[in-house]
């Protein structure tokens, strides 16, 4: 009989998202700098922007790399131009909330970042119990142990919690494409950049609840035995641990001082 094999000691593979809309170089640069600035406020919604020149003359690069910055952020939902009108940070409500490059542009103290891990967090115990239920329908043998070793992977006191990170989007996003459903798969980005918020703004605070290595654990041995409605069950559950983390995190940043 062959041997079971222990998935806790096969290195994990970090999903990644599909491709980057940001260039490289000095273009790259220009980018995060001014992605930087709108995303904190220097420049507010709704206001013009510098012009080209005087962007140019502050991030310490030509006009042309400016345009080429201004596209980007544009695709990305944070600025719109317009001839006779300029350019202008565009409301909140139409940036790409869950870009990874919008996310990590935020400073982790502004107060925006409150809302977007809360909203983020009621986003995932929408879609993920169903995702978990699919998985249990329609994983492959190799899925399943994708998810079994990033679940052995977790370790809630390790120090590193880039670790942690990789481990738990190993799981959650294997869980996507065990789905079998390609419009489900294609939230893996989202997903990703919904467990940054939650590492850097949840999991990480003081009022945050420690990520649950046996809530992976009865998720991925629920998708092992094909039960759809416990894998459900038990993903509700975990995913309500991470609304407790949002609402305390959020009830703490809007305390009154």
């Amino acid at each position: 009989m062959k041997d079971k094999k222990d998935v806790s000691q096969t290195a994990l593979v970090l999903p990644r998202e599909f491709g980057t809309a940001l260039p490289t170089g000095v273009v790259k640069n220009a980018v995060e700098k001014l992605g930087r600035r709108i995303a904190n406020d220097e420049y507010p919604e709704g206001e013009p922007i510098p012009t080209e020149p005087e962007l140019a003359e502050s991030l310490g690069v030509s006009k042309t790399a400016v345009r080429d910055a201004i596209k980007v952020l544009s695709g990305k939902g944070m600025v719109r131009t317009a001839r006779r009108y300029g350019t202008r940070v565009r409301p909140i409500s139409e940036w790409h909330l869950l870009d990874a490059d919008v996310v990590s542009w935020h400073d982790a103290t502004h107060p925006r970042m409150a809302q977007m891990f809360i909203e983020s967090t009621e986003l995932r115990c929408i879609i993920e119990p169903a995702a978990a239920e699919l998985a249990a329908e329609r994983a492959t043998p190799e899925q399943v142990e994708d998810i079994l070793r990033a679940t052995a992977a977790l370790q809630p006191d390790a120090v590193d919690s880039g670790l942690l990170y990789e481990a738990d989007c190993m799981f959650h996003c294997t869980i996507l494409d065990a789905t079998g459903n390609q419009m489900m798969r294609q939230l893996r980005p989202m997903i990703m950049s919904v467990l940054r918020i939650s590492y850097e703004f949840g999991v990480q605070t003081d009022r945050g609840e420690p990520v649950s290595r046996l809530g992976h654990l009865l998720v991925a041995e629920a998708i092992q035995k094909k039960d759809g409605a416990v894998a459900k069950l038990e993903m509700e559950k975990m995913l309500e641990s991470n609304r407790r983390t949002a609402r305390a995190y959020w009830d703490n940043k809007n305390k009154p001082t």
